[in-house]
């Protein structure tokens, strides 16, 4: 008879592990809408339960391993999420937006909403790695894959579900942990530092606004970009007057990301704009306002901090320019799905160096 042996807790979180491809759970099908599609073979990291424990749910790294046999193909398809893969073992036939052959070696880039497939030609076999980098796994769940095959283009309630998966992930961030734990509402130098790098946004945002309606021509939008306008107009003093900011940090991370804001608003499509600024910035401002008031309470009854401004008014921010995305035909869809990744990016990195000037 064989003694179990019990590692203490911290030999056991220094440990290696390893874990065989077999020992992934693999599956061959999915379906989506009612059409089963088949993948070859897809063994996705966490579906191994060692692995799922291993990886880090904070800035979400999906891993699977993919495999086509001779002749097997994988529909031409798009999903929500940026993804790589890489070619391993073998060679394949690139389809879709762009097609060409790949060998071990080469890297597939794969930016939101882009068409593309695989096939292997027959005699070879293609194995390679999947990674996206942010929310679930492509076919983490099989139930509920976040693909959408040819013939079934994206939709506004597509863009809908990928935005509300990252404001889910933008909960999560790290800077929302050290309002969590208490450490902001315990420090004030810690409190001072937050709300000087967050008046550098605070004022890109205000410019954001004035640029969109300096160039909006068409006059439905204009009148909804005005009344926006109108309610967020003079955020920035009211932070600024309030907390008694009186030296602006200068960041060139700050402003390159506050630029990006601004500038899209002079070259961006209206129904662009629309995903920025509201389905984007003001959903992950309400999430804000709501996360990190905590620390900045209301001093009378009839004090309204700039942090409550943004929870509570946000909600309805959000929503405007709804109208506008739904008269929009299909075809338009997968670019909006890249504007909306790219401006959580810009996002992820803003809200990260602002942690970054907190914690120093």
């Amino acid at each position: 008879m064989t003694e179990e042996l019990t590692l203490p807790k911290q030999q056991m979180d220094t440990a290696l592990l390893t874990v065989s491809r077999e020992d992934i759970r693999a599956i061959s099908s999915v379906v989506v809408d009612g059409q089963t599609h088949r993948l070859g073979q897809q063994r996705d990291f966490r579906r191994n339960d060692q692995l799922a424990a291993f990886l880090p749910e904070t800035g979400r790294l999906s891993l699977a391993w993919v495999r086509l046999a001779d002749g097997e193909q994988l529909d031409v398809h798009q999903h929500p999420t940026k993804s790589m893969i890489l070619v391993c073992k073998g060679s394949v036939r690139l389809l879709g937006d762009q097609e060409r052959e790949l060998a071990e070696g080469d890297t597939v880039a794969v930016p939101p909403g882009a068409r593309h497939g695989f096939v292997t030609r027959p005699g070879e076999v293609f194995e390679g790695l999947s990674v996206q980098f942010e929310g679930s796994g492509l076919y983490e769940d099989e139930t509920e894959p976040r693909v959408r095959f040819d013939g079934d283009l994206a939709s506004l309630a597509e863009l809908e579900r990928y935005n509300a998966e990252r404001l889910e992930q933008f909960g999560r961030h790290r800077m929302f942990e050290l309002f969590d734990s208490g450490r902001v509402t315990a420090d004030p130098e810690m409190r001072a530092r937050f709300v000087n790098a967050l008046y550098v946004w605070s004022v890109y945002f205000q410019r954001m606004l004035y640029a969109r309606q300096a160039v909006c021509a068409d006059p439905r939008l204009r009148e909804v970009y005005a009344g926006h306008l109108r309610e967020e107009f003079g955020h920035d003093v009211l932070l600024k007057e309030r907390h008694g900011i009186s030296e602006t940090v200068y960041d060139p991370i700050l402003e390159a990301v506050g630029n990006w804001f601004v500038l899209q608003m002079h070259g961006a499509d209206e129904a662009a704009k629309i995903v920025i600024v509201h389905m984007v910035v003001e959903s992950s401002c309400q999430v804000f306002g709501e996360r990190t008031g905590v620390a900045f309470p209301e001093e009378t009854a009839d004090d309204v901090t700039y942090f409550d401004l943004h929870s509570e008014v946000d909600e309805d921010h959000r929503e405007l320019g709804r109208d506008h995305l739904r008269g929009l035909s299909t075809s338009q869809f997968p670019h909006l799905m890249r504007v909306c990744g790219q401006a959580w990016d810009q996002l992820d990195v803003l809200f990260e160096r602002i942690a970054t000037h907190m914690v120093r």
